[in-house]
Formats: C-alpha cells, structure tokens, sequence
C-alpha cells in the first residue's frame, strides 16, 4: 500500500464538492486478516477485489469473519508535538492511532479456538469491510494488533460474544473500494 506521496513544492489538491457525499456505510461487518508477511496477489487497484478474496480464502492465506455486531472504526489518540518542538509553534499530531472493534456473534468451537491462536499473534494484515460493500485496507493490509477475548455470556436473552479490536498506525492513506460482491463473501 502506497503511502501519500508528497513535496513542498506541489500545490495544495482542489477538493471537488461532489453533489451527493458517498455513503461508505455505518458499520463494520466483517473482516480479512492473513499473516504479516503473507503472499496476497492484488492486480491492478487500490483494494483487492471479491473475486481477489475468494481465491486468497480458499487458498488459505487469508481468513475471513464475519456475524460481527456494533462494529466501527474509531481514532484512539496520537502523538502531540507543540510550542517549542514545532517550526509554527501549534499543534502537530503524528502517529495517530485507530482501532477497529466489536462483537462476534456468530461463533462455534472452530471459530473460538481460531480467535485465540489470532490473539498470540502480535502483527497481522487487516482489511474491513462495511455494510454498505466498501473495503478498507489497501492492497497489502493494515499493520494491525489483534485483541480477541474470551466469549461472553451475559446471562439470560443475551446470546455470547467474543469482543475484538485491532489497533492500527495511520499510514497516511484511507484507501476505500467499492465492490458488490464483498456481500457474498465466506470462509469455506
């Protein structure tokens, strides 16, 4: 995944008004994760495609979840320099962090014992997707941590849960693809 590319000398980028915003969704519905350094064939775009997907999930190198509730992406801090440290003297942010989380709801003893081995791991690549069939992630993945508890029962009309979260540096790009078929998605 390509990282902005950027000189002091390019003019700023003119942001078109476009007449109707795009609608990226408002929840997380799912993820992919594969191992960090992981071989994930991606022609020609930003984002892999469904069909990219599948052939990667049924190759084995990428494992795909989904049945997740209360999912979203929210930013979780970064590193402030100010007064003295910056040439303007404000507020320069870097390393701002961001964390994907919620629940999985739909879960068996395979996924419990899947998720536990994740939560050894301290590097994996991440792409999620929305529920209105964008992927977000790039062509290689975001560096993420995996956190996977254990499942939860809450008691009585509470079905049980297991609760994620990975945790992601910004990389200076949010590469979003649009793709139908991220609906139809499974892991065999």
């Amino acid at each position: 995944m390509d990282n902005l590319i950027f000189a002091c000398t390019d003019d700023l980028d003119q942001p078109a008004i476009p007449s109707c915003p795009t609608d990226y969704g408002e929840r997380v519905v799912a993820f992919a994760i594969m191992k960090d350094g992981g071989t994930f064939t991606v022609a020609g775009s930003d984002n892999p495609t469904a069909a990219e997907f599948v052939t990667a999930i049924t190759a084995g190198e990428v494992a795909y979840y989904d049945g997740i509730t209360n999912g979203h992406k929210i930013e979780q801090g970064a590193t402030e320099l100010g007064g003295d440290d910056t040439i303007s003297g404000g507020t320069e942010r870097n390393d701002v962090m961001y964390r994907v989380e919620g629940r999985l709801k739909l879960f068996n003893e395979a996924v419990k014992r899947a998720t536990e081995k994740l939560d050894k791991l301290s590097i994996i690549r991440l792409w999620y997707f929305t529920d209105k069939n964008y992927c977000f992630g790039g062509k290689e993945g975001l560096k993420a941590s995996p956190n996977f508890s254990e499942h939860i029962i809450e008691g009585k009309g509470v079905p049980p849960y297991i609760p994620y979260f990975f945790d992601y540096t910004a990389i200076g790009a949010d590469y979003a693809n649009y793709d139908a078929d991220y609906a139809d998605l499974v892991n065999p």
